[in-house]
């Protein structure tokens, strides 16, 4: 544990001193904030004004915000990577009792278990949902994005500037809650390719139904995160050499 805490700190350090690395703990948390006590003082000024009830979207609010969670922390990782890369820290880090596989492992688990908390966080005290026992599918499902949107960057930019553009054109994978909510079944599972598409797909399922088909999508859900997983790894591996 001492090899990876040692990278724990270096990573802190870097972040700390990198405003755009930042990003990825803080956003979270204004969103969060934004949700608590932004969101109802504008769905009643539109409901006292309007008379438009925001509230009825307030589930769509929930699930599109926490969407960005993964990207977000995924961001994070992935302009790390960019700059050890740049630097030959990875080359490193192979040699050292860390091992390019300890290497590997560190930067897949710490973006999915910072967008796992990050993302109960919000269920939790956001107020746009309450939180259920299903809910633990789709945090898997989100922990598993954000090591594929980090390993997106790190292995198809080639340095940070091109990586921070990258980052704002995989922002279009957002487009996934949208499709799960406004299109009608069966055009909606043209966005069955975009990864948002799933978690935010089983989050309505969760409040709509119940059993076998929670689980149905959870499984298919889960599948297509391994694939494409498995795909990004290969990718990032071959290129890194």
């Amino acid at each position: 544990m001492k090899k990876y805490r040692m990278l724990f700190i270096s990573d802190i350090r870097h972040t700390g001193l990198d405003p755009v690395l930042m990003v990825g703990i803080f956003a979270p948390l204004a969103l969060l904030v934004v949700s608590r006590f932004g969101f109802p003082m504008i769905a009643d000024w539109l409901t006292n004004g309007y008379a438009f009830d925001l509230y009825q979207y307030s589930s769509f609010a929930a699930i599109f915000l926490v969407m960005t969670f993964p990207m977000l922390t995924g961001m994070m990782t992935g302009l790390l990577m960019l700059d050890e890369r740049d630097e030959n820290v990875i080359s490193y880090y192979a040699v050292t009792p860390l091992m390019r596989r300890g290497y590997m492992v560190y930067r897949l688990v710490l973006p999915s278990l910072l967008c796992a908390f990050l993302s109960s966080l919000f269920f939790i005290v956001s107020g746009l949902s309450s939180f259920q026992l299903e809910h633990v599918y789709i945090l898997l499902l989100l922990a598993f994005e954000a090591p594929c949107f980090a390993l997106f960057l790190a292995s198809f930019a080639a340095n940070k500037v091109e990586g921070l553009a990258l980052a704002k054109v995989g922002g279009l994978f957002i487009a996934g809650p949208i499709l799960a909510y406004f299109v009608p079944s069966p055009w909606q599972f043209i966005g069955a390719w975009i990864p948002t598409y799933w978690p935010a797909k089983l989050f309505f399922v969760v409040e709509m139904a119940s059993g076998f088909s929670v689980l149905a999508y959870f499984m298919v859900g889960l599948l297509f995160h391994l694939s494409l997983l498995g795909i990004m790894i290969r990718i990032f591996i071959k290129r890194a050499d």
